[in-house]
């Protein structure tokens, strides 16, 4: 039988981060970097290739809780992707600080500051899609 996996969208205005569970849905590993224009044509492929059965988006929230610019776009997407596969479950997770930490881990594995804004976004995507799996 083959283990149904999770796969995890870290949404930007230009660049979205995408990362995917292993097959026993224990660890996350990175995907791609995807220009967000391009994003939905992408996951569909995806979505159906590597037999998906949840959905996690990054929730971009401020500090005090508000709504950034991107958190509209995020729930656009959420209802995009709910009626092209209304039977994957899809839930939204709480992005804060993965930017920050991500920054700080590609710093630590000495990733050059020009790579890091192509990796940044694939990096905050498994860091999202790590913290769903170690409290699920």
């Amino acid at each position: 039988m083959i283990k149904k996996k999770i796969i995890c969208i870290d949404y930007g205005i230009k660049y979205s981060g995408l990362s995917i569970t292993n097959g026993i849905n224990n660890i996350a590993f990175g995907l791609c970097n995807i220009q967000t224009n391009k994003l939905l044509n992408y996951l569909k492929k995806k979505i159906i290739k590597n037999n998906i059965s949840i959905i996690i988006i990054g929730l971009p929230k401020k500090l005090n809780n508000k709504n950034q610019i991107t958190t509209i776009n995020v729930y656009k997407l959420k209802n995009n992707l709910y009626n092209l596969f209304p039977n994957i479950k899809i839930n939204l997770i709480d992005e804060r600080f993965t930017t920050k930490l991500s920054k700080y881990y590609l710093n630590k594995m000495n990733i050059k500051k020009k790579n890091i804004k192509e990796k940044i976004n694939i990096m905050s995507s498994i860091l999202i899609l790590q913290s769903y799996l170690n409290n699920k």
